[in-house]
């Protein structure tokens, strides 16, 4: 029993130091070699939750995960038991998720306002007569938001590669309904090369620019599910605190039994407090458009 206890120890202790040792090489600029499709993916999705907070928090995430790190060696030190340290090192990486559950909304009603001025950018310029793809080459500013994705858009064009493929290349990159949108818009024009197109960038212009006007006011209407998520999630956080910082009480956890019960009580805390995010956040409108995945689960069926 003794040499079953000092395994399932040894393994916590492993599971940490892994964990530890990718944030310290993270930092450093390093990234698993995920290949194909799927690498891309995971990192949106990373990206992307990253991206949902606010400028500060941001901006300096990478020095949080630093003092992460630095919380949970310490309470490993301090308590001699890996899982304390784990999860301090979680208390602090996920702290700016608990203080914004679900994103404030306020960044995806940026970036439709911002795609509204872009295609409003795009009609004007078209109505002089410029081609599309010249259109999109040469248009020197984008709004900061998409400044990235317009000028990959680009970069492809002016490369050569083919319009469709470069247009369902930027559904991708947006990865959104209203990407969808736009490049279908963008491809039906490669078919049609129809005259009316200045006059289709400013009805979608609009119709986009209607629809950050939505969000914002439903944003505003969800302020107040956030402000509850956030209390219930920093009560359960600070629960958690006392009862690991208080020797008393974390004593039934001082073994290595103990350890792993307080890892899975760890997870199940955490799926909660992403159970209470999920319910905060506002539901994606579903693409319309085959994404980058399903085009290649399409593409390896039809090879078989």
């Amino acid at each position: 029993m003794t040499s079953y206890l000092s395994a399932l120890g040894m393994l916590a202790g492993a599971v940490v130091a892994l964990g530890l040792t990718g944030v310290v090489a993270a930092l450093r600029g390093w990234r698993p070699e995920v290949r194909g499709v799927r690498r891309g993916l995971i990192r949106g999705r990373l990206v992307r939750v990253v991206e949902e907070l606010p400028p500060g928090w941001r901006d300096n995430y990478r020095l949080l995960l630093t003092g992460a790190a630095g919380a949970g060696a310490l309470m490993w030190s301090l308590t001699g038991w890996p899982v304390h340290g784990l999860l301090a090192f979680a208390a602090v990486a996920g702290l700016p998720f608990v203080l914004y559950p679900g994103g404030s909304g306020r960044r995806e009603v940026a970036r439709l306002e911002a795609i509204a001025e872009w295609l409003q950018q795009l009609a004007s310029v078209r109505a002089g007569g410029k081609p599309l793809e010249a259109t999109i080459v040469d248009l020197d500013t984008a709004p900061a938001l998409l400044e990235r994705p317009v000028r990959q858009l680009a970069d492809r064009l002016s490369s050569g590669v083919p319009a469709r493929r470069a247009y369902r290349r930027l559904a991708d990159d947006l990865n959104s309904r209203i990407g969808d949108d736009i490049a279908q818009l963008f491809m039906d024009h490669v078919t049609s090369r129809g005259p009316g197109l200045a006059r289709a960038l400013s009805a979608q212009a609009a119709l986009v620019a209607r629809q950050g006007t939505d969000l914002r006011d439903i944003n505003a209407e969800r302020a107040k599910a956030r402000s509850e998520a956030r209390r219930v999630s920093l009560f359960a956080i600070a629960v958690v605190t006392v009862i690991l910082v208080n020797g008393s009480y974390s004593q039934p956890f001082a073994t290595a039994l103990g350890q792993l019960g307080l890892l899975v009580l760890g997870v199940l805390f955490v799926a909660s407090l992403l159970w209470l995010r999920r319910m905060a956040m506002l539901e994606d409108e579903p693409r319309t458009l085959l994404t980058a995945e399903e085009r290649a689960k399409e593409k390896e069926g039809e090879a078989a």
